[in-house]
């Protein structure tokens, strides 16, 4: 029941991330609005979504991550509830802001696992939130397009509602209460104002740069600015006994190579691949890449691996389990590295691309589960949740730099007389998705495995009952 209550609450996260891409078309034709307007519903959830995931986790390691979950989860409902009733384009993109802090959904939902669960049952239940995560977000974009047909926009806001107050319901008669702590830590509220705008600014002007150009003074001001904030920031850390980000945690060499393995996932097959495999789909077959499939065809094929990649879940869990989550991480690499090939192969096949996103799913399924047990096999469970933010923030702005690049590489070489790519143009985009993978995998084989362990489930042994002995502060 526990993990059932962790993967619903996920869905809420995944299902407003995922569900307003294929509703923007209809904004830009109901409010008159262009593209660069609609895609603020888009950006307002990413920027807050990524700020929230640090400050959201440090919270719930603080004053209780079932406290915290539950909170977050209501906040969503009222920015669903702004959209609904606001109708305008002005009250989404408001709305969409406010449904951000669900960003902070996932790393409570690692560190509730971790702290609700037996030790052998945490890298199943790690498996079925990232696997939810997965199968979320390809059905919500499936159910929204469902909603868009048969009734009009404000169903999916008033389902994503619906979806969190379930979810917080049923978290609130689930999930256990957390436990007293004698001495709460001070929380950091200048290292909150301090990252939230640097975070904000770099990632707005990373998002930014395709459209305005990289050379454009607002796109190197908004970096400069958020590269100079965050600065400023990293240094207050360094300097508080009770940051709101402890960097020690990051000492160890398993946590910064995880960290940086991440990183590079999200440059590539995690994160900007999204641009490419769509393309293929949907692009005529008069283009050297295209297989004239609707939006319809590519949302099922998406549906379909996402089920295949939310059945694999389980698998994954039991591997991070057993062998330690770099396990895990590696062969979600390894998938990716194959599913790339495939595309190489086999991107004129529809039935081969049907196989890349299933490759692909799988692969997601256990590099999403690795990570965050590699987190839970370093770092006390005190600063779980905060851990687990630092790094969904960081593959949400390598996402966004990712994109960038491949924006760039498959505008280098364009079919005659149109903007579409040529093939050198996407040979370059799939073989930078490769070595991607083919670096995290390496990466993945220098993580080494936990110094410490018990017999049940691969997880640090405590030295004391609700305590964990970290590597990462030996």
């Amino acid at each position: 029941m526990i993990i059932t209550a962790l993967i619903l609450a996920e869905c809420v996260s995944a299902f407003e991330a995922g569900t307003i891409f294929i509703a923007l078309p209809r904004f830009s034709e109901i409010f008159g609005a262009p593209a660069s307007t609609t895609g603020w519903a888009v950006t307002a959830y990413m920027l807050v979504a990524a700020a929230t995931a640090l400050v959201g986790g440090r919270l719930g390691d603080m004053y209780g991550r079932k406290k915290v979950l539950i909170v977050i989860m209501l906040v969503s409902v009222l920015g669903s509830v702004i959209s609904v009733f606001g109708d305008s384009m002005a009250a989404i993109i408001i709305g969409r802001g406010v449904q951000g802090v669900s960003g902070a959904i996932l790393p409570l939902c690692y560190g509730l696992a971790r702290e609700a669960l037996p030790p052998e049952k945490v890298s199943i239940a790690i498996g079925f939130i990232s696997g939810a995560a997965l199968l979320a977000g390809s059905g919500g974009s499936l159910i929204a397009g469902v909603l868009l047909d048969i009734a009009d926009w404000h169903m999916i806001f008033v389902l994503a509602a619906v979806l969190a107050v379930v979810a917080s319901a049923v978290a609130a008669v689930v999930l256990p209460g957390a436990h007293t702590r004698s001495e709460l830590p001070r929380f950091d509220y200048v290292g909150a104002i301090l990252m939230t705008p640097g975070l904000i600014a770099l990632l707005y002007g990373i998002t930014q740069g395709p459209a305005w150009g990289w050379t454009s003074p607002a796109v190197i001001g908004l970096i400069v600015v958020g590269l100079g904030i965050l600065a400023v920031w990293t240094f207050w850390e360094l300097g508080r006994s009770e940051p709101l980000v402890d960097f020690r945690v990051f000492a160890s060499k398993r946590m910064t190579l995880n960290l940086i393995a991440l990183s590079v996932l999200a440059l590539g097959p995690a994160g900007a691949v999204q641009i490419v495999t769509p393309m293929i789909l949907q692009s005529p077959t008069s283009l050297p890449i295209g297989l004239g499939m609707s939006a319809t065809v590519t949302g099922l094929v998406a549906g379909i691996a996402a089920l295949v990649g939310f059945a694999a879940s389980p698998v994954a869990g039991a591997v991070a389990g057993r062998w330690g989550g770099r396990t895990a991480f590696l062969i979600g690499a390894a998938l990716f590295a194959v599913a790339n090939l495939m595309i190489f192969v086999g991107h004129k096949s529809l039935y081969v691309m049907m196989g890349v996103f299933a490759v692909a799913a799988v692969a997601t399924a256990f590099s999403f589960t690795g990570y965050p047990k590699i987190v839970i096999e370093s770092v006390p469970d005190s600063v779980t949740s905060v851990t687990t933010g630092i790094l969904s923030t960081a593959r949400q702005a390598f996402s966004a730099v990712g994109v960038a690049i491949v924006s760039v590489m498959l505008s280098l070489w364009t079919v005659p007389g149109s903007a579409a790519p040529a093939l050198s143009s996407f040979n370059v985009s799939v073989g930078w998705f490769i070595l991607c993978s083919l670096i995290v995998a390496a990466l993945c084989l220098f993580i080494g495995r936990p110094k410490q362990e018990t017999k049940t489930g691969g997880d640090i042994a405590t030295g004391e009952e609700g305590s964990t002995t970290s590597v990462a502060y030996a």
